[in-house]
């Protein structure tokens, strides 16, 4: 039987299917996982390949790991796995590539100080590499995921209440004497530019969202995925006159639209039903979901 390969979130088409779902207040989160979970799954099947390597010689199997460990492998990652090192964890503690052959040695020997036979030794390595593994492939999706989605939110939102790019908003705004950094979307107003911030945060780093609302310009936009009502983010950014506005479980778009349309921009007139946003923003060309457009 031939397998179809999976489905990649990661495709324009999948960006433009995840934004829907986050524009209509649904976990977007979900929609990755399944991808994540596939990476994961052929990660722990190559390093359990590589447990299992040398079956009736353990001197042998160390040896070879020990060799991957001085020497690299096709995935740079693995070299810092096989000594129980994620990447950042490695900088933090100033490991330099010349010692790691010393840290396998060292986690090695205590290794073998913890179990009794050659098998437990090899299960036992095999957990450490499967957990750095899954800190690193899961931080590492995260990134991609919030870069990727952080801008086709942001146009399709301004989109789907009838604004147009170049006209009415620009995207990815460098940062200039005004606004010292980048900003993924301005839109004008008849007073001048509002500034929209897009910050896919979830409630264990409410602090990011805080940091966004300090230095954004009265007015402004925050989309936030979704944290807990009693940040002090939410007063500081009543008091800011900023517009905070959650896409988990709400309706952003008609929120967006309001609080613009309360700023005199010429949006559309009518709410807009999460229906209607869910079909607007599939309706998008798929150019406007690529990466770097």
């Amino acid at each position: 039987m031939e397998h179809k390969p999976a489905w990649d979130p990661f495709t324009p088409k999948g960006m433009r299917e995840a934004t829907a779902k986050i524009l209509t207040g649904r976990n977007y989160r979900l929609f990755f996982e399944d991808a994540t979970r596939r990476t994961l799954i052929e990660t722990y099947g190559e390093l359990a390949a590589l447990a299992r390597s040398h079956p009736s010689d353990n001197a042998a199997w160390r040896q070879h790991v020990r060799e991957l460990v001085a020497e690299g492998t096709e995935d740079r990652r693995m070299r810092q796995w096989l000594i129980g090192l994620t990447r950042k964890t490695a900088q933090n503690l100033g490991v330099k590539v010349g010692e790691y052959t010393k840290l396998f040695d060292d986690m090695m020997a205590d290794i073998a100080a913890a179990t009794s036979t050659d098998q437990e030794q090899r299960e036992m390595a095999l957990l450490l590499w499967c957990g750095t593994a899954t800190l690193t492939i899961r931080g590492s999706q995260k990134s991609r995921i919030g870069k990727q989605l952080e801008r086709a939110i942001a146009n399709a939102v301004l989109t789907v209440i009838g604004l147009r790019e170049g006209d009415d908003f620009r995207l990815n705004v460098v940062a200039d004497q005004e606004v010292d950094r980048e900003t993924d979307a301005e839109v004008r107003t008849p007073r001048g530019w509002v500034r929209m911030e897009v910050g896919l945060i979830g409630e264990g780093n409410s602090e990011v969202i805080g940091d966004k609302v300090g230095r954004m310009d009265r007015n402004g936009i925050i989309l936030m995925d979704m944290i807990p009502p009693k940040s002090t983010a939410y007063r500081t950014a009543e008091h800011r006159g900023v517009r905070l506005v959650q896409l988990r479980n709400n309706h952003p778009v008609e929120e967006v639209r309001q609080h613009l349309a309360d700023l005199n921009v010429d949006v559309k007139k009518r709410p807009i039903t999460m229906e209607k946003v869910e079909q607007r923003v599939l309706a998008l060309p798929l150019r406007a979901f690529k990466r770097g457009q």
